[in-house]
């Protein structure tokens, strides 16, 4: 369980962020990060290995008898923020979560301030929505701003092989200028309606020498999770900043069960630790999956527990359960989901009623749901998705918010920003 602690929440309007909130923890408590884990192991029940318990201005020209003609002064460089970008480099005590809209679709950039990484590419793909173009554009600015970064991304992960998470590997390859890729992750997946662009990106580090791997649950054998060269190849510490901790919580599952043959519950989970800040990625995984995981850890579970949790499958009915929130006790939650009003199409939050409203009232569940705040908005939550058999339409119905809970949908673009003292603000706006 958190203390208790006190919240400030401002409201910050500018040219850049039409409206936006910034929430505040004033007193976060550290957390234990992955790092302070041992590993030992146990057997589980079905003899698989169960995860142990971790013991200047120009002068003015003279006057001339004759005409001149005006020179226009030369003009300083414009600097491109993407929308919900803070205006400042990622600080050396600080790193940024931007949950990128790409519409119903996922696309994580975590900016540090020697590197950056990207989970999964996005996104939606309908006829008012096409996720890859907003992930270039976004990717283009951001490289533009953080030109010591040399269009170089450390790592690009790919929880599951679903177009919807992988679309824009092609955004990726073909950018311009050219972006350099250093690692790939993915869960070795060799089918799933994205699996086109997963093996691309697996070519490309095959063709460039980039470090590659494809990681399955039963990699994994330590409550602490599993981390390598490629999972964490970021340490900004050369630099004067901070070596965060970066572990794979699940992956690929081999079992003949009908729960394991669903490719959303083999989400590669990571969990993101940058000094006493925590973040958690749960991919599409959904309730059977997290079931599974969380029984897998049954001998610690408090690798769970972090300060952000980004919520999966969308915000769908059946992937935020209240024993995984319960392990999470999340401040903060945030949902890639697309714009329900905006498009109709047959994959789009439209259809699916994404976010749904069992997952938002299990994030505000009293006890263990979000524990910041923002500002009170009156969103649209999913209470029916379409129904695939006789086409009847989804059904929605609006409710206040004013736990912290943020969806692309609702919010736009979403930039978390994380101290390594512990202390989570947000920052939002189209």
């Amino acid at each position: 369980m958190k203390s208790s602690r006190t919240v400030v929440l401002i409201v910050l309007c500018s040219s850049l962020i039409a409206c936006s909130t910034i929430a505040t923890d004033q007193a976060a408590t550290p957390r234990t990060t992955a790092a302070h884990y041992a590993e030992h192991g146990t057997v589980r029940p079905d003899g698989r290995p169960q995860r142990g318990r971790p013991s200047g201005k120009l002068a003015a020209a003279k006057p001339e008898a004759a005409k001149r003609v005006p020179v226009t002064p030369p003009q300083a460089p414009t600097t491109v923020f993407p929308s919900a970008l803070p205006k400042s480099f990622a600080a050396a005590d600080e790193m940024v979560a931007h949950f990128i809209d790409v519409g119903q679709g996922d696309a994580v950039l975590l900016e540090f301030s020697c590197a950056a990484v990207l989970i999964d590419t996005g996104g939606e793909i309908t006829d008012e929505v096409v996720g890859r173009e907003r992930l270039a554009e976004y990717l283009r600015d951001f490289f533009l701003r953080r030109a010591d970064l040399a269009n170089t991304l450390k790592l690009v992960v790919l929880s599951h092989a679903h177009k919807d998470h992988t679309d824009g590997v092609t955004a990726l390859l073909e950018a311009y200028p050219q972006i350099t890729i250093q690692n790939v992750l993915d869960n070795g997946a060799t089918s799933g309606s994205g699996i086109s662009g997963q093996n691309k990106l697996q070519r490309y580090a095959d063709e460039t020498g980039a470090g590659y791997m494809g990681i399955s649950e039963a990699d994994i054998t330590s409550t602490s999770g599993a981390t390598s060269p490629i999972i964490d190849p970021v340490d900004c510490r050369p630099g004067g900043g901070v070596d965060p901790k970066i572990v794979a919580l699940w992956g690929r599952v081999d079992l003949d069960a009908g729960w394991a043959n669903n490719g959303n519950n083999d989400s590669v989970v990571l969990r993101v630790d940058f000094g006493g800040a925590s973040l958690l990625f749960t991919g599409d995984l959904e309730k059977d999956g997290i079931k599974a995981m969380l029984e897998s850890y049954a001998a610690d579970t408090s690798i769970f527990d972090v300060d952000v949790l980004k919520v999966g499958h969308h915000g769908s009915h059946n992937a935020t359960t209240k024993e995984l929130i319960a392990a999470v006790t999340p401040k903060v939650a945030v949902i890639q989901a697309g714009d329900s009003t905006i498009s109709r199409g047959t994959f789009s939050a439209y259809s699916f009623a994404h976010p749904h409203e069992n997952a938002i009232d299990t994030l505000l569940d009293a006890q263990n749901g979000v524990t910041m705040t923002r500002s009170a908005k009156t969103v649209r939550v999913g209470v029916r998705g379409r129904n695939p058999t006789n086409d009847a339409p989804p059904q929605f119905k609006s409710m206040e918010i004013k736990g912290a809970i943020y969806t692309t949908g609702w919010d736009g673009n979403i930039a978390v920003i994380a101290n390594k003292n512990g202390t989570i603000r947000v920052e939002y706006g189209h």
